[in-house]
């Protein structure tokens, strides 16, 4: 029932049952933890509405890589106002200078925890949810935020009581702000998960724009439908080098899984140079929609004969010779 690592902290929590944050939120249960910060249920206390609340952990003195990565996660969420991203409605600091962000409190999991379950995802199902997160990574693209660490954890699949079931894109802590003056290269690469790295971004951080986050979206989809990282049997080290390459292996087809037009998508996202990938995240969608349940043909419908029915007489000006009578 919560959109985090339910495995939780040894070390004393920041915040205690009962707290109130800033006059406006009572804390609840500790529900788990994401990298590293910690994660409350909390309850407006004016609405009565639950909300999640992250706030970095008190126990591992934040080093400047954690702060930076919680502030830029912050601006990324405050920017954007997409269905498929986690909404953000508070942000502040506590007494103790901790920082911390209110979230909506999502049930529940992510799609690396689903394939673990039930493994690969029937074709329409897995097309729906990469158009989702590709909706999400379109706006972000559009204020110039790039993602940089897109994977199967970071897509979270909420359910909903009176909706269907809907992807959020989630932990912007790795994010590129395309306008900023400083480097790619503060955050570096060593916190995202090497196999959903782009070969530019492992070559040279500072060359990362969209297409990079295209790239992870392209493996994604892959594993959605095959519940298999195409690089198994390897270890970090040999992966990277291969992505860094351009060696993707051979066993990147979708047989028997999808149609070879599917696949076909699938290797264009994964184009080792990012200039032969599709351009945007938009793109890449449209590729995907003659995939998609929600655009597939409608069987034709079956032709009805006409009825029969008597041929209207035509319409006769006053005076004129009647051509029913067979007078010219």
């Amino acid at each position: 029932m919560q959109s985090v690592t339910p495995s939780l902290p040894r070390t004393s929590p920041s915040l205690r049952d009962g707290d109130v944050v800033a006059g406006t939120y009572r804390v609840g249960p500790l529900i788990g933890s994401r990298g590293t910060s910690l994660v409350y249920r909390v309850e407006h206390i004016g609405l009565g509405t639950s909300y999640a609340l992250e706030v970095l952990h008190p126990g591992s003195a934040p080093s400047q890589l954690s702060w930076r990565r919680f502030a830029r996660e912050v601006r990324a969420l405050s920017a954007l106002h997409n269905k498929h991203v986690v909404r953000v409605h508070d942000a502040d600091t506590l007494p103790s200078g901790s920082r911390y962000l209110v979230t909506d409190l999502l049930d529940g999991t992510d799609l690396r925890s689903l394939l673990n379950q039930e493994g690969p995802l029937p074709l329409e199902l897995a097309v729906e949810y990469i158009c989702q997160v590709c909706s999400a990574l379109s706006d972000a693209h559009r204020l110039g935020i790039v993602h940089r660490d897109v994977k199967p954890e970071n897509m979270f699949l909420a359910r909903y009581r009176s909706a269907s079931p809907v992807i959020k894109l989630r932990d912007f802590g790795m994010a590129l702000f395309l306008s900023d003056t400083e480097t790619a290269t503060i955050l570096g690469c060593g916190a995202a998960s090497p196999h959903y790295l782009s070969p530019e971004q492992l070559r040279n951080p500072n060359a990362v724009d969209e297409r990079s986050d295209i790239w992870a979206v392209g493996l994604c989809l892959f594993e959605l439908l095959t519940a298999r990282s195409p690089f198994l049997g390897l270890n970090a080290a040999q992966i990277v080098r291969r992505i860094a390459q351009d060696e993707l292996p051979a066993s990147l087809e979708l047989d028997g899984v999808a149609p070879p037009g599917l696949t076909r998508v699938v290797r264009h996202c994964l184009a080792g140079d990012p200039a032969l990938r599709p351009a945007t995240a938009e793109h890449v969608i449209r590729e995907l929609e003659p995939f998609s349940a929600r655009h597939a043909a409608a069987p034709p419908a079956k032709l009805r004969p006409s009825p029969l029915r008597t041929p209207r007489p035509p319409s006769v000006a006053p005076g004129a010779p009647d051509p029913r009578n067979g007078l010219a």
